[in-house]
């Protein structure tokens, strides 16, 4: 059997591989002249930058952990506990902010440990605005979840749904926030990514080329056209295919492949947010990830990629890249000089590179599940033709997660 795989990402490589590994005859279409998707990395001048944001390596999957670990064994990554910082005002707070209150001014403690106490009365919101309000009580949603999440969604958060957060992440218990505070401890361990492994060499990139080893790989060659014909498909109008696996982003797949207008129009209701990422000089740190709810600048959040490993900078210096959301941010060489970017005090000192990702994140709209139920409705009928990957499911999930649809999607294969 020959399977097409479209997108050589992290999701169409793993099941490629997979594929591969049963025996089974795989192309890998990738439009652009590298693999990895948005999970590239690129060195500049020494130092090692993931353009499309930051990628680090955990999972509760220990099948996934095995896999990964056997294809770039343990030894060849970085261990890290996290460090992630909060900039609130002038001061460093940990994150998570409801576990932190500790680090607060008095005032500030009183009134969000308040609030959190009271929180949760009534019934639970249906947006997500009000839902933050609801779930952790207005101090904390005004000090930071509401100004933090309206950087990072750029979308009004009255018209997100809720549903999406079930499961997304472990959220704090009341006696867990009042623990927090009473033996001013901040520390969690029950979030994502509250340790994590990158490569020690590379980037993540170094990951996605173990996974794509030996693969049939077509770099630099887009898909066009998806076309049925005589129970295969023809990719291209070049090669046919007995099934397609396909991680290419909704809209662009409705664009290569023919598909009813009530479909298309779907499609295109489906909301999703873009992502301009600039690589900096900084001085050294110790923080993995910064997040910056202050309004009045632009960036979202600062990964210091030279506090993933040692070589992601040159001996002696720092980096680090900040987060932009929304359309194309233009950016020059002199970015750091414009007063609503980013804050002077993190002295970020010279731009050494940057990137624009189009599909960064999904927006979980109040359409969201209507919209994506009629669009798997449609495909899960169409026969031997796959959707995988984050933009392919519309679904924001992280690495591990995307290896482990790749596997349940290539264990359909026997």
């Amino acid at each position: 059997m020959k399977i097409a795989v479209l997108g050589a990402g992290v999701s169409g490589l793993t099941a490629a591989r997979r594929l591969k590994a049963k025996g089974y005859d795989v192309t890998v279409y990738e439009r652009e002249g590298k693999a990895g998707g948005l999970a590239k990395s690129r060195i500049v001048d020494g130092y090692v930058y993931d353009p499309h944001g930051g990628h680090i390596f955990n999972s509760k999957n220990q099948d996934i952990v095995d896999w990964v670990f056997s294809l770039l064994p343990k030894e060849n990554w970085q261990f890290h506990v996290r460090n992630a910082k909060i900039l609130f005002g002038d001061k460093y707070i940990s994150y998570p902010f409801e576990l932190s209150l500790c680090e607060l001014e008095p005032d500030d403690a009183l009134d969000c440990t308040y609030d959190f106490l009271m929180a949760q009365q009534g019934e639970e919101p249906n947006n997500y605005r009000d839902w933050l309000i609801w779930n952790f009580g207005a101090g904390i949603a005004q000090r930071y979840m509401l100004p933090y999440n309206r950087k990072i969604w750029a979308y009004p958060l009255e018209e997100m749904e809720t549903k999406w957060m079930q499961g997304k992440m472990p959220l704090p218990t009341k006696r867990e926030m009042l623990r927090s505070v009473l033996l001013k401890d901040p520390s969690e361990r029950k979030m994502p990514h509250s340790t994590f492994y990158y490569p020690t060499y590379g980037g993540i990139q170094t990951m996605i080329d173990r996974i794509a080893q030996g693969l049939d790989l077509r770099l630099g060659d887009p898909v066009t056209s998806i076309q049925r014909a005589e129970k295969r498909w023809l990719i291209n109008g070049e090669e046919a295919f007995d099934a397609v696996i396909s991680t290419i982003p909704l809209p662009e797949l409705s664009r290569a492949m023919e598909l009813p207008c009530e479909i298309n129009r779907t499609i295109a209701d489906l909301k999703y947010n873009s992502l301009t990422t600039v690589l900096c000089s900084c001085p050294q740190t110790d923080i993995s990830w910064l997040y910056i709810p202050d309004k009045r600048y632009k960036t979202h959040r600062i990964g210091y990629q030279s506090a993933l490993t040692p070589a992601a900078a040159p001996e002696g210096t720092g980096s680090g890249a900040f987060e932009i959301i929304g359309e194309r941010f233009d950016v020059d060489r002199k970015i750091l000089s414009k007063q609503d970017v980013v804050p002077d005090a993190l002295n970020l000192h010279e731009v050494i590179d940057w990137e624009f990702t189009q599909y960064a994140y999904v927006i979980h709209d109040k359409n969201y599940r209507v919209n994506t139920k009629k669009v798997f409705d449609y495909f899960d009928a169409v026969p031997s033709f796959h959707l995988l990957g984050r933009f392919s499911t519309w679904n924001y999930k992280n690495m591990d997660m995307c290896m482990q649809d790749a596997f349940e999607v290539a264990a359909r294969f026997e």
